[in-house]
């Protein structure tokens, strides 16, 4: 998977767009035939007030999970266009989609184990799964992009050694020099001028 630069971004943001839809769906129901005492009278008031026995993801839990949840959503459809279309290198834009996916998939499964109160009452439905597995696979297209971003960068090869002005020029190995010919006083040449 890490020769693959598309990889991770497009299933960060498939997870993403996913998390979106999901969290549009019923995820907790308030099932008033759990009252012990006055089940029909609660459920007849419910109706009669039009109150909701049922919630999605953005509801039950105010506006700072609601910020968590829109960021994530954003920022990682945002982050995954940007990887894609850069290439896949930046490693800090990686990095930060696999903060998003960690994020996430910590605020999902926080919903999913500890239901809004009264939770003797409130049933949390299976959706809450699907939420859970669309933000790893943020997580898990995070994790590969990050992946891809570090083994995929261009490597700096080591720099070639300056020379500086004063350090002449080195000089190329001489060869082995031949033995001088003295000529003899008389202009002749002979075997001790050679040696």
């Amino acid at each position: 998977m890490r020769n693959h630069r598309l990889f991770g971004p497009l299933l960060a943001v498939v997870g993403a767009v996913g998390f979106f839809v999901i969290s549009l769906m019923t995820w907790y129901t308030v099932d008033l035939s759990k009252i012990s005492v006055g089940a029909k009278f609660a459920a007849q008031y419910a109706r009669q007030a039009d109150l909701a026995t049922s919630a999605n993801g953005w509801e039950p839990w105010g506006y700072g999970s609601d910020i968590v949840m829109l960021v994530v959503i954003g920022a990682s459809i945002g982050l995954g266009v940007m990887l894609v279309v850069g290439g896949g290198r930046a490693v800090g834009l990686a990095g930060a989609l696999l903060a998003l996916g960690v994020i996430g998939t910590l605020l999902v499964l926080l919903h999913t184990l500890s239901g809004p109160e009264p939770s003797e009452i409130v049933d949390v439905q299976p959706i809450v799964w699907l939420a859970a597995l669309s933000t790893l696979l943020i997580l898990a297209g995070g994790y590969l992009s990050f992946d891809y971003a570090q083994h995929s960068a261009p490597r700096q090869s080591a720099p070639a050694p300056k020379t500086s002005a004063r350090q002449p020029a080195a000089k190329p190995p001489r060869k082995p020099s031949q033995p001088r010919r003295r000529p003899r006083n008389d202009g002749l040449w002979d075997d001790a001028d050679f040696e």
